[in-house]
């Protein structure tokens, strides 16, 4: 192994144990102030797509265009140096693919079908011009996030199951052992982010030369390659990975990795079909407003869908939403879950608050500290709870279910619910009563009462509510301060 290649490996293993380091830092709570979402601001995919979408660019992810810069100079570094997906793509095929050379050099051709990733790419960026984002779906990064938080850590020790996690730990699994068959086939052939580089690594001032002469034709270097560019023969720049091993596994030194290489001639097959783009361009045109009518639409509201604190108008929200699930994983209480129904087609994977199986944290706003593009504003605690003197942001409103509630129903004395209210004055209050038994015996009760200019439906009075299976208290998502029409009652002028 050449010493370019060691430095190679040392870099891919030092982004690959950060990006998982940090993810199990967020699942735990670490309260350092930690670089949580460096990967997703550097991410060009999700800036370009956000842009489409929202109309705007938010700040921190103009990190993306270093990125950019990063693969006109040296070509496409971040998929054969950084992706951590890439990286466990790589370590699996290692491991699991024990081949004969002539058989990796067959599976290790470049095939007119990887194309597909550049028709994905087209689709997903004009969906997001006509303001549907879904680049998350297959954006390697918030697939890696989204696959660990949803569908692997639940596995762990003490872990909970996540609703869904089972479909995003599913496609990561996938994804890896498809590597098993074809190395990296998810870079090679799906990935919208390795579409997007290689474009503008077709500009790269440094990159890969062959030179004609003492070439002995031996294959080495089509056998070593990561990204089926064809080193030996019509070497594809989009494709490479610059990995370097075709230069390492060179016994006739002709393959070298140069500043202003001379580019190789086109290939005799072009790469992509005008016919073929143009129907992903107007597919996504098409599927674009039936995403968003199906499930019931962006404008209904819904009394399951509740957001976390300061996440914006629905719209707004699914415009930036990148459905990365680093929210999911920095939620204290394990509140925050992937909608599978709840929003809709459209909202598929975004995060929404389940009450029974978490709470939203009076004063915590850790999940607006780590969304990388906006779409869970940052509230300070003294915003959040109104402790700075203004409305405090409410996600939803409890309800008192009276058919099952204790003390309504079944004469039986609880207040967990008002004990359990973090409001000052609390949302819960108790009203006093005496009524009799079925033995005609004085029962002194307190029933539950809900003021809901107080509530600010963080959802603890559901979650810790003592009947079992549907609590007697429930948090609708009415009265959200995101939607000023999401009201009990909606003044209306005169």
């Amino acid at each position: 192994m050449s010493w370019t290649r060691r430095i190679r490996v040392v870099y891919q293993a030092f982004f690959l144990v950060l990006f998982l380091w940090l993810l199990a830092r967020l699942a735990a709570g670490d309260p350092r102030d930690l670089p949580f979402t460096a990967f997703f601001h550097l991410d060009p995919l999700a800036a370009v797509g956000v842009t489409g979408a929202a109309g705007t660019l938010p700040g921190p992810l103009i990190w993306g265009v270093a990125l950019i810069v990063l693969t006109i100079l040296f070509g496409r570094v971040f998929c054969g140096w950084v992706c951590p997906l890439g990286t466990l793509q790589h370590l699996v095929s290692r491991l699991l693919s024990p081949r004969s050379r002539r058989e990796s050099l067959r599976v290790n051709r470049y095939r007119r079908w990887y194309a597909l990733k550049t028709y994905i790419l087209v689709a997903l960026l004009v969906g997001a011009a006509a303001a549907s984002l879904q680049t998350g779906l297959l954006d390697p990064l918030s697939l890696l996030a989204r696959g660990l938080a949803s569908g692997v850590w639940p596995m762990l020790p003490g872990g909970k199951p996540v609703p869904g996690g089972w479909l995003a730990g599913g496609l990561l699994l996938a994804v890896l052992v498809a590597s098993r068959f074809i190395p990296r086939l998810f870079c090679r052939a799906f990935c919208p982010l390795g579409a997007l580089l290689g474009i503008f690594a077709r500009f790269a001032l440094f990159r890969i030369r062959r030179a004609g002469e003492g070439c002995s034709t031996c294959s080495l270097c089509t056998f070593a390659c990561q990204g089926a560019d064809e080193p030996l023969g019509e070497h594809r720049v989009a494709e490479c990975h610059v990995c370097l091993n075709c230069t390492d596994s060179c016994k006739d030194g002709v393959i070298r990795y140069r500043f202003l290489a001379p580019a190789a001639p086109a290939p005799a097959k072009p790469d992509l079909s005008r016919r073929y783009l143009l129907g992903s361009g107007l597919g996504a045109l098409v599927a674009a407003p039936l995403l968003q009518a199906a499930g019931g639409g962006r404008g209904a509201a819904r009394a399951e869908l509740i957001r976390p604190p300061g996440a914006l108008a629905e719209p707004e929200f699914l415009q930036r939403c990148i459905k990365c699930s680093l929210c999911q994983q920095a939620c204290p209480t394990g509140a925050l879950h992937p909608a599978i129904g709840q929003a809709g087609v459209e909202g598929f994977w975004t995060p929404v608050l389940v009450p029974r199986r978490g709470w939203c944290e009076f004063a915590c706003t850790r999940c607006g500290e780590v969304c990388p593009t906006g779409a869970i504003a940052e509230l300070t605690a003294a915003r959040k709870t109104g402790y700075d003197g203004a409305p405090p942001v409410r996600i939803g409103t409890a309800f008192v279910d009276w058919g099952r509630c204790l003390p309504w129903a079944k004469s039986t004395p609880c207040i967990v619910c008002e004990e359990m209210c973090p409001t000052s004055p609390k949302a819960i209050w108790l009203e006093e009563v005496v009524e009799p038994d079925r033995h005609g015996r004085p029962v002194r009760l307190q029933r539950p009462r809900v003021d809901p200019a107080l509530c600010v439906g963080c959802g603890i009075c559901e979650h810790r509510c003592p009947v079992g299976e549907m609590a007697a208290i429930r948090v609708s998502s009415v009265g959200e301060t995101r939607d000023p029409l999401n009201r009990m009652v909606v003044s209306v002028p005169g």
